[in-house]
């Protein structure tokens, strides 16, 4: 408890009104902190594109096309990555998620596919269209003895870990 000897009313008033924005900005704070745990996030717009829960590590990528692969620690899990380089030449780093958050931009493809056996569509974020990676499915649903699962291949360059982003927020000083 604050105990004011003999202080303005103002000043009394003004204490009053920092503390309660103090309040409320930790307030806001704390129910923001935590609440993305192991989410990851769209780099450009912030959405909510998977979670650490669903990520996988991806198999069955075509050796010849496989430029190089590497563990990444993503959202609290080691993850691996897929450096691929497409036929215009552009080189994307691919890691896997069984589920995610986006939007299908075309019909499936099956030429010029990093994963034989699998087709593939492009994904984008729901929110602002910035391009995530592909949806990969298999070329052929019944078939049951290759067990191939769906999956998202997603651009590690265009996500962001929601638990990194709650690093850079700092509350402010008065």
């Amino acid at each position: 408890m604050v105990v004011f000897f003999n202080l303005p009313a103002r000043t009394i008033n003004a204490y009053r009104s920092e503390t309660m924005w103090l309040l409320l900005i930790f307030a806001c704070f704390a129910s923001i902190h935590g609440r993305h745990v192991g989410e990851l996030l769209c780099r450009q717009c912030g959405s909510s594109i998977t979670r650490q829960s669903e990520l996988i590590n991806i198999t069955g990528v075509d050796e010849n096309l496989l430029d190089y692969q590497y563990d990444f620690p993503l959202a609290g899990k080691t993850t691996k990555v897929h450096v691929l380089t497409n036929p215009a030449g552009q080189k994307f780093h691919v890691f896997g998620s069984k589920t995610a958050h986006l939007h299908f931009d075309g019909s499936p493809q099956s030429e010029a596919t990093w994963y034989p056996g699998y087709k593939w569509t492009i994904c984008r974020c729901q929110a602002c269209s910035q391009h995530m990676g592909w949806y990969f499915e298999p070329e052929t649903p019944s078939d049951t003895t290759t067990e191939k699962k769906s999956f998202v291949g997603l651009i590690l360059e265009n996500v962001i870990s929601a638990d990194y982003v709650d690093t850079l927020t700092k509350v402010p000083e008065f």
